[in-house]
């Protein structure tokens, strides 16, 4: 699980609710995150970027093996996956008159 105040990610037993903080560096604006194997992709929603972090065989840490961009990102919150392709949603967080459409901004997801 992200959280977003503590910049950092957090492994949870499903049977006792109980979590352990992730080892790694912080993740500032953390939000959305996805899991693929020992991957996982994190939105950090007002910093427009998506960290693609690699966890340790015992999930205990992480490192950031690199950070995705685009100009398109105008606050990204959440990611989904297709094949080789991230779809981030943008949130527009702050836009004046708030906005009425959203779009999903494709980026390439870098296994």
């Amino acid at each position: 699980m992200a959280h977003t105040q503590n910049q950092a990610l957090y492994a949870v037993d499903p049977d006792t609710g109980k979590s352990n903080r992730i080892k790694g560096p912080d993740l500032k604006f953390v939000d959305g995150i996805l899991v693929k194997d020992r991957t996982v992709w994190a939105v950090q929603n007002m910093a427009n970027q998506v960290s693609r972090l690699k966890l340790s065989d015992n999930f205990s840490s992480f490192r950031v093996k690199d950070v995705i961009t685009s100009k398109h990102f105008d606050v990204p919150t959440t990611v989904a996956r297709f094949g080789d392709t991230l779809a981030a949603v943008n949130a527009k967080f702050g836009q004046q008159p708030p906005p009425t459409q959203y779009e999903a901004v494709q980026v390439p997801a870098w296994d």
